[in-house]
């Protein structure tokens, strides 16, 4: 298991140590490669639930670790009640798998934390790209939900978290995954090897032991 970046939208050459995120109709897989699969809120179309059958077979396939990316976003247009409805298909999909949850918010921590608790999920949710404030990340965290951090952050929240809820991740970013290591081993004052190896249990404990 050599994957260290949980979350991003670039194809790279080490492709065992990344987990690729997709939609449904873009999912391709590539002999050793890693993915996740979901409807973005960005995606949502008025036909959505048509999609529903082919998300669901897709995401049964082996090399697919995780369900999403899909979650909650007020800044765009789409009614947030079709979002909620979009992302609770996806988190009882991520159940019924026993795959994690890979989620995209955006002003929507308080959203996402009420259907934490609602849905009492046996299986972890990784919010992706966090960007907040240290009383935030020790407010999602404390719903035993794990973060995922990626080239921006605020160093205080990076630092507020355990380590084992931590994440790193590329997403749309040009750098490399192991700048992002470099540049949180500074920030957390850990030594990079022993930051990915942190980061590799959280991920072998995320994806591999369900």
């Amino acid at each position: 298991m050599d994957i260290i970046d949980v979350h991003t939208h670039h194809l790279r050459t080490n492709i065992s140590q990344f987990i690729y995120s997709c939609m449904p109709t873009d999912f391709s897989p590539q002999k050793g490669g890693y993915y996740s699969v979901g409807i973005h809120p960005w995606k949502i179309t008025s036909d959505v639930i048509a999609g529903y059958e082919q998300l669901e077979k897709i995401a049964r396939h082996p090399q697919v670790l995780a369900i999403g990316e899909t979650g909650l976003d007020k800044m765009i247009r789409t009614e947030l009640s079709l979002q909620q409805k979009v992302f609770e298909f996806h988190i009882n999909l991520a159940e019924i798998l026993h795959k994690p949850l890979i989620i995209h918010s955006v002003k929507t921590s308080n959203e996402i934390i009420q259907l934490k608790k609602k849905f009492q999920s046996r299986y972890p949710w990784i919010l992706h790209g966090f960007r907040g404030k240290k009383e935030l990340a020790e407010q999602l965290t404390a719903q035993n939900i794990y973060l995922s951090f990626g080239e921006k952050y605020q160093e205080a929240a990076l630092n507020s978290i355990p380590l084992n809820r931590l994440l790193l991740e590329t997403d749309e970013s040009d750098k490399e995954i192991f700048q992002i290591y470099e540049a949180v081993a500074q920030s957390r004052s850990v030594p990079i090897k022993e930051l990915i190896a942190q980061v590799q249990q959280n991920i072998a404990q995320l994806f591999f032991n369900q």
